[in-house]
């Protein structure tokens, strides 16, 4: 296995720990995003470049730096990106920093410190989030690549989109490397992660600033052309029509291009989204044609989380020029090679994988797939499909079939109960649908009527979730998300209930698994769903085995009928006794929503000159756009008049409904937070809507909203007491198949070193007795606890960039036709 820069090494974790400390340094002076500076000054620090004799020459640190630095020709390319940095630090905390540098022991030997900075960028990465991710790939992925293609010595290696150069660390001094990166601060560090892995005086290694689509090398004799390609990024279509295609994104576009370029016995090598393996349109005919020309030689799935930047599934895809005869191709799950460092970390044991790969070809996690099985399943290249385990049963095609029912155009209907997958049952005991839960609203126009008994299945979602519904006399309408199945066999005889105990039976669900296309919105071909196998005793034996259900879903009924009437009891017993104040507070609520409201339509439908100067002048003064400010006001108050309503006994969150919010609402009220508030900005990247789109979490979006005013109402108090450019608080979203991870960070003051968890989150408990009620933790935890989150967590660290952080994972739902 190729080196693994010995990051594992006691005294790297030592000193990376201890310099980790110093980097605090820079808390509040400099963004996170320019913190890489630091990693500069400590490489030319131990370089003898940065000395601790600049303090004694007199007050011109930065001087002294940019003169040594200037002479030596490994650090004088960067200096244009890195010394603008050095000079918005101040002269006396630059003095600091020379000073904290020299504490550190120049004579460790070189291959611990190398290993220290490389460990210490990625704890950068980290701290930086999602951001970071779109540059750096995680060691044990591009390690995993390097293995899987056993390049020759003396290998020609191109790496387009290169990042921060990770497939070059893996290289010997033998291997040529030619890397291109776009983004100069990018390219800055990967340059500088060469140096310190002494790869960047190795003759044979060429990493530039350059355009990978337009300036692809014409050299077409390339050993290995190597790549993790921007996910979803559009090709122009020109470029596109060159290829015989209609549109193209970055990883099509290095697959494609990438062929051309290797030699007859080269690799292209990809890290890509799994939506290459099984969309249709553009990606099934390069599918098409890679597999029946044999240029696919192996394709490893790793399932989402696994990269920093986002939370969908990604695959390694390696193809080759020199056409596989035996007609078939390796497919790796890797999935069970994962390990959950934490609630948001997983890493890849890849020696582990790799052992397992050595010893067997032919396993739960490595099988060859011939071609003639991949036309079967129309080339369709999602690799759990291909590890489905078949048992004698009998298809359902054989049992039921799908009604679509009258769609809703020929009748004209506007408005009905529209059924989603979030509506269906995932319960052993109550599997009926519930008619009195669902409120009528407008339809989309691809909804169909459903009136006859039928078990509704979702094909969007983990499980099948089969419901039964009971048609009596009002109907419900369905969208494509959904299968009205009827029981239609002329050689089973099959009980309704016992079909829908078999639809949510292990067995049935692995298949499910195996046939469900991964991304951000799980999907399950009709097809494949008629092709899932169940078991069908005789009608006597499935009787029998649903009698005992059938009496516990009675059971549950009447409990639920009871529970319900005591719960209307309660409510029309309860006296109002804030009445009074609502009333007293209506009028002026109105007023402001009102006049809110005309000054919107008045500053949106005029763009005179006039006009555009006054909001030209408001968002240089408030770096805001009136507008959108106004936009804001409104939804305000429309959120005090949700909680008023209800707030007769203080925030009794039993008085918020829990229902499905789609991520993209709760998308929209966070891109609301990027106001400027007091001495700070909060930042807000939205997530690709290729990641959030079709999932929900069980919450109300209200509270969601009570929850993030409480954490930035702690960052105005505490935070931060004075406006500084480099104040920060951010707020990110990450949405894995199974989970969103919700994280606000900021890098202000400290909280006190004996404050914990369990004293914010303590009934009037405060730091400050002069700034808060110390009720805003207490919310935050009821909160968390009411969205099925009680072991949040609040990471406090002084030594950290980020000294207060605050993160969530809640339960991700399916939420389809949003």
């Amino acid at each position: 296995m190729r080196e693994d820069n010995n990051k594992e090494h006691e005294d790297v974790k030592m000193i990376t720990k201890q310099v980790w400390k110093s980097i605090s340094i820079l808390r509040g002076v400099l963004p996170v995003e320019q913190h890489h500076v630091y990693l500069f000054l400590l490489s030319a620090y131990y370089d003898g470049l940065i000395k601790k004799e600049f303090l004694e020459w007199g007050n011109d640190y930065e001087g002294f730096a940019y003169r040594a630095l200037e002479d030596d020709y490994r650090y004088r390319e960067l200096l244009n990106i890195y010394f603008p940095i050095i000079n918005s630090i101040p002269e006396g905390l630059f003095g600091n920093i020379i000073y904290v540098l020299s504490s550190i022991d120049k004579d460790i030997p070189e291959f611990i410190f190398n290993a220290v900075f490389d460990n210490l960028l990625f704890k950068l990465a980290s701290n930086q989030g999602k951001y970071s991710g779109e540059f750096l790939l995680p060691n044990e992925v591009s390690s995993l690549v390097m293995e899987l293609v056993d390049i020759p010595n003396r290998a020609k290696v191109f790496n387009p989109f290169a990042g921060l150069a990770s497939f070059a660390t893996h290289l010997n001094n033998a291997e040529s490397y030619y890397g291109q990166e776009i983004i100069n601060s990018t390219w800055a560090l990967g340059k500088l992660r060469l140096l310190r892995l002494e790869k960047s005086n190795n003759i044979n290694i060429d990493y530039r600033v350059e355009d990978s689509i337009r300036n692809w090398p014409e050299y077409s004799n390339y050993d290995l052309v190597i790549s993790n390609p921007p996910f979803n990024y559009k090709i122009d279509s020109h470029i596109a029509h060159q290829f015989g295609r209609k549109r193209m994104n970055a990883e099509t576009y290095v697959i494609n291009k990438g062929l051309e370029t290797i030699k007859f016995e080269g690799k292209v090598a990809c890290v890509i989204s799994q939506g290459l393996l099984f969309k249709g349109s553009e990606e099934q005919r390069l599918r098409k044609y890679l597999v029946e020309e044999g240029l696919i030689e192996t394709i490893v799935s790793l399932p989402g989380g696994i990269l920093k930047h986002t939370g969908i599934p990604v695959c390694i895809m390696i193809l080759t020029r020199k056409r596989n005869f035996n007609r078939s191709i390796k497919m790796i799950d890797a999935s069970s090679f994962v390990k959950n460092e934490n609630k948001r970390e997983k890493r890849l044991e890849v020696e582990r994988l790799l052992n397992h790969l050595y010893k067997f070809s032919s396993s739960k996690a490595v099988t060859e797939v011939n071609i003639e099985q991949i036309r079967e399943n129309h080339y369709n290249l999602n690799i759990k499909r291909y590890f489905v385990e078949d048992f004698n049963g009998i298809p359902l095609f054989e049992i039921v079939k799908s009604t679509r029912g009258q769609r809703i155009g020929k009748e004209k209907i506007t408005t009905g109960k529209f059924v989603r997958t979030s509506n269906l049952k995932d319960n052993d005991v109550s599997y009926q649908l519930e008619l009195n839960k669902i409120k009528e609203r407008e339809l989309p126009s691809h909804s169909s009527k459903i009136d006859f008994d039928c078990i509704l299945v979702s094909t969007r979602w983990k499980s099948l979730k089969p419901t039964l519904f009971e048609y009596k006399g009002e109907p419900v309408y369905i969208g494509i998300d959904l299968l009205a199945l009827g029981i239609y066999s002329n050689n089973f005889e099959v009980d309704p209930h016992y079909l829908i105990s078999e639809l949510r039976s292990t067995k049935v669900l692995k298949q499910v698994a195996a046939f469900q296309n991964p991304g951000a919105r799980t999907s399950l071909n009709r097809a494949d769903f008629f092709e899932i196998k169940i078991e069908v005793p005789t009608i006597e034996e499935q009787r029998a085995k649903v009698k005992g259900i059938l009496e516990l879903s009675e059971k549950f009924r009447l409990l639920q009928k009871e529970r319900n009437a005591l719960a209307h009891g309660n409510q029309v017993a309860t006296f109002d006794e804030f009445a009074s104040l609502k009333h007293s507070l209506g009028t002026p609520r109105q007023n402001i929503l009102s006049n809110a409201k005309s000054l919107i339509r008045f500053f949106e439908n005029n763009n005179s000159d006039a006009f555009n100067v006054v909001k030209e002048l408001y968002n240089k003064r408030y770096d805001s756009n009136l507008v959108d400010d106004l936009i804001q006001i409104k939804d305000d108050v429309n959120h005090i008049s949700i909680i008023l309503e209800k707030g007769e006994n203080g925030l009794v969150l039993e008085n918020y409904e829990l229902k499905p919010i789609s991520i993209q609402e709760i998308d929209k009220a966070l891109r609301s937070t990027r106001k400027a508030r007091g001495n700070y900005k909060p930042q807000y990247k939205e997530p690709p809507k290729t990641e959030i789109s079709g999932k929900a979490i069980k919450a109300n979006i209200t509270l969601f909203k009570v929850l993030v005013n409480n954490i930035l109402s702690n960052a105005d108090k505490y935070a931060f007491n004075s406006k500084n450019s480099s104040n920060q608080l951010v707020i990110e979203l990450k949405a894995t198949e199974d989970v969103l991870e919700f994280e606000i960070r900021n890098n202000g003051i400290p909280f006190p070193n004996n404050f914990n968890k369990d004293k914010f989150t303590a009934k009037f408990s405060t730091t400050s007795v002069d700034n808060g009620s110390g009720l805003g933790g207490y919310d935050i935890n009821r909160i968390a606890k009411y969205f099925k989150n009680p072991d949040w967590e609040l990471i406090l660290n002084n030594e950290d960039i980020f000294p207060v952080v605050f993160r969530f994972s809640f339960p991700i739902i399916p939420m389809i036709n949003e």
